[in-house]
Order: C-alpha cells, then sequence, then structure tokens
C-alpha cells in the first residue's frame, strides 16, 4: 500500500505531547511492507493537503490524523476517488476513530492501519455537505461553537475547555419549533436539541454496530428548558436514552427539518456551519473507502 499521512498540528493529542509524536511514523508504516509520507500542517492547510492527495494518483490511502472536523473534511474530499481513508484518532471525541475501532495508542493505531483491510462505510449529506457520524441543532450546535471559542482560550487542557464549553452551552439553551419530515409523514416539536446520526447508535456504547444500513436516525430532546436536556443528558452517560423515552428517536432514508428561522447554526461531526433551511439530510450509501483494523479473533 502506498499512502500519505496528513497530520493536523493544532489536534488535541498534538498539542498536548508536541509536534515529536508524529516522528518514525513512516518508518513504522514501512517496517510492515508500505510506502508512507507524512506532513504536518496546520489547520488553514488541511484542505489544501487534502485535495492535493485526493488528485494523486500514485497512492492508495490517505491517513488523516486530527480529531472528527478533520475525518470529515477527509471523507468529502475522497469519497468517490477510490482512495481509502485512514483515521489517527488524534482529536478530543473521535467518534470515527471509535466505529472502526482503532486504537486509541498512536504507534498501535499506525500497525493498525499498516494491517488494515479495506471496507466502504454511507456518509451522511445535508444540503450536499458531507458528514461521516453525525449533525446537532441548538444545544448541540452551541456546545460546538462553545467549544471552538474554548479551545482557542485554553488550547492546551482540551477537557477544560470542554467542561467550559458545555457550561457555557447550557446555560444558553436555544430553543426551537421545527417540522420534522420523514417519508412516514410530518410532526412538529419543540425541543432543545436534535442530533441527526449516519446510521443507528448502540445505546450503551454510543457507537455505531454497523455503518453501511443506509438509514439516518434523527433523535429529538423534547422540552427547551434546561431539565429536559439534563435528564437526557444524564440518560446518555447511563446508556439508557433508548429506554426512558426523554429522546424520541425516528429512522428515515430521508428526512428534512424545518425551524423558523432561514439560516441556523449547525454542527456537523463537531463543527459548526450555518446552513439555509429546509435542512435537507439523506444517505450517500458505501460511499467511502476506509481503512478498518482487522478483528484477531482469540484462539480457543
Amino acid at each position: 500500500m502506498r499512502a500519505t499521512g496528513i497530520i493536523n498540528e493544532q489536534a488535541g493529542t498534538v498539542l498536548e505531547l508536541g509536534s515529536e509524536i508524529v516522528e518514525g511514523l513512516a518508518d513504522r508504516f514501512r517496517a510492515r511492507g508500505h510506502e508512507l509520507e507524512v506532513q504536518l500542517v496546520s489547520p488553514d492547510e488541511i484542505e489544501k493537503a487534502l485535495k492535493s492527495a485526493a488528485a494523486r494518483s500514485d497512492i492508495d490511502a490517505v491517513i488523516v490524523g486530527g480529531g472528527d472536523g478533520s475525518q470529515s473534511l477527509a471523507a468529502s474530499l475522497l469519497a468517490g476517488t477510490g482512495k481509502a481513508l485512514g483515521v489517527l484518532p488524534l482529536g478530543t471525541m473521535n467518534l470515527l476513530a471509535r466505529d472502526l475501532e482503532m486504537p486509541f495508542d498512536l504507534k498501535e493505531a499506525v500497525d493498525a492501519l499498516a494491517e488494515a483491510q479495506v471496507d466502504l462505510i454511507d456518509l451522511g449529506d445535508l444540503n450536499g455537505r458531507t458528514f461521516h457520524s453525525l449533525a446537532g441543532l441548538g444545544f448541540l450546535a452551541r456546545m460546538a461553537r462553545e467549544r471552538q471559542r474554548a479551545r482557542f482560550e485554553l488550547p492546551f487542557a482540551r477537557w477544560l475547555a470542554f467542561a467550559l464549553a458545555l457550561w457555557r452551552a447550557i446555560t444558553r439553551i436555544d430553543r426551537m419549533l421545527l417540522e420534522i419530515e420523514t417519508e412516514d409523514g410530518k410532526l412538529v416539536r419543540r425541543c432543545s436539541a436534535v442530533l441527526v446520526t449516519n446510521n443507528i447508535y448502540r445505546e450503551s456504547e454510543w457507537t455505531r454496530e454497523r455503518m453501511k444500513d443506509g438509514l439516518l436516525e434523527v433523535h429529538i430532546v423534547r422540552g427547551w428548558t434546561w431539565l429536559p436536556l439534563a435528564k437526557a443528558g444524564f440518560d446518555l452517560m447511563l446508556g439508557r436514552w433508548r429506554q426512558k423515552g426523554r429522546i424520541e428517536s425516528i429512522s428515515a432514508r430521508e428526512i428534512t427539518i424545518t425551524p423558523r428561522r432561514h439560516r441556523i447554526p449547525v454542527s456537523i461531526d463537531g463543527e459548526i456551519v450555518f446552513e439555509h433551511t429546509p435542512l435537507q439530510f439523506r444517505v450517500r450509501r458505501a460511499a467511502l473507502k476506509v481503512l478498518r483494523p482487522i478483528k484477531l479473533v482469540p484462539p480457543a
């Protein structure tokens, strides 16, 4: 396999441990019979580096080291190119890495990618914008905005930044009146948070067992005060959010969400964007090649 590695120099793990963590990655990959060149790039240069890699004809895979935002950008640019995306989990949440069962130790992750198999996964689409895991409205979009602000203020303390962002977001809850339409009909909800996921998340682990079912799921926190939001968050932490009924979940292949405003903030894989409404979600089936670690079955 011939690959290029693009590492976000502002990713949480890089900021915490220093740029020396990427030293030796190419040698470790080559030791397993592959070719890898590694670039450490600033956030402003990631898109340019990914576009350049996507256009190359001499590589089979692009390994991206960063958080879910970097992986989301990579997925949008690599989909349909025939090149596989390899994920190095260097962010805070690392949702895509968790679903692919990537090791979180950097050396172990490189080893896993060197022995990985190529698989296909679905991608989500919002008004033509790609996402690999989820899109959030209301509180979730507010949280993403506050997280970006806190990361700038506390670049070397990501969990403290996360706590600060959570406090700011929960004290500024957005109230929404939404019309939600699927192939089964329309409903209207007053809510504080809505999450649209690419495929179905398991309750206890908040990961996806399958990533190519061709389904979206919309999760609605009903009520628009801090209390239902807090209760729903508590259920999520305990892995019982489907049981308690505080979060309403609907699966569909296409979902249209219409707020009262013409343009609203949306969190796409943890990064904030502003989208014109209505918000039209759909699934791009088996749209992206990924490097998925091979599960080793222990001897009996």
